[in-house]
């Protein structure tokens, strides 16, 4: 059996409401809900986030509180999930940035569709979205 060795902090987690779930070391969660989800690995979820049935890989790295200050003054999309967003059924990559006011729920039933353009595909019903992608304020999946 092989391992690596993490020097992580662990996970802060702030009135957030986390039921039937796994989370890793180093995240950050604040007022969300997290509902039968995995979270992976130094993820950052923000306030107001639900979260159901969802796989979220992580992040390969920290951005630090300065570089995400500067990206949201230049109106971009830091690294984890932005508040009052809405996420179920989906599986999310590593580094993916997922911004505020997003809705991503496949309402409407697609079982198959290709969006790499956009970020995301839908396989089986289930949203996938990409490594490293970036999903923008507001959208609704």
């Amino acid at each position: 059996m092989y391992t690596s060795r993490r020097n992580l902090p662990p996970s802060m987690i702030s009135t957030s409401k986390i039921t039937d779930s796994i989370i890793s070391h180093g995240c950050f969660l604040d007022k969300c809900r997290v509902e039968h989800s995995v979270v992976g690995i130094r993820s950052r979820i923000g306030s107001n986030v639900h979260l159901k049935d969802t796989v979220m890989l992580g992040a390969d790295f920290y951005e630090t509180d300065m570089e995400r200050c500067d990206q949201l003054a230049e109106g971009k999309v830091p690294i984890g999930i932005g508040e009052n967003t809405s996420i179920q059924n989906c599986i999310i990559d590593k580094n993916a940035r997922i911004g505020k006011n997003v809705t991503i729920a496949n309402a409407e039933g697609v079982q198959e569709s290709d969006r790499a353009s956009e970020g995301f595909h839908i396989r089986s019903g289930i949203t996938v979205v990409l490594k490293n992608s970036v999903i923008a304020d507001g959208l609704v999946i």
